[in-house]
């Protein structure tokens, strides 16, 4: 009996842990596809313009913020396709589109 409720204790923690930990998520997500900035790393992304290619150093960031910050780091080339390359493997490509 003992054993059952320290089972049926570490399953509802788990269960709490990972609850609060994708409302983190979706809840950054959100503030940062308002503008909002949730850290302090502004170089999470390299543009190479003429080549179309984003270099990023994470995959965690919405569309959104991906299109935003391009045009910041000197994206110039509206409606072409840029590969998204993390880590050496491209992984996606995106249409460049001004965001509102």
């Amino acid at each position: 009996m003992k054993d059952d409720l320290i089972s049926r204790l570490s399953k509802f923690e788990q269960n709490i842990t990972t609850r609060l930990t994708r409302t983190e998520s979706k809840l950054v997500r959100g503030f940062e596809e308002l503008g909002i900035t949730t850290d302090t790393r502004n170089n999470w992304l390299t543009v190479d313009d003429d080549a179309r290619i984003v270099y990023v150093d994470t995959i965690g960031r919405s569309l959104m913020v991906l299109l935003a910050d391009m045009a910041r780091q000197g994206a110039t080339h509206y409606g072409d396709n840029y590969e998204v390359v993390h880590k050496g493997e491209t992984i996606a490509a995106v249409e460049f589109r001004k965001v509102i």
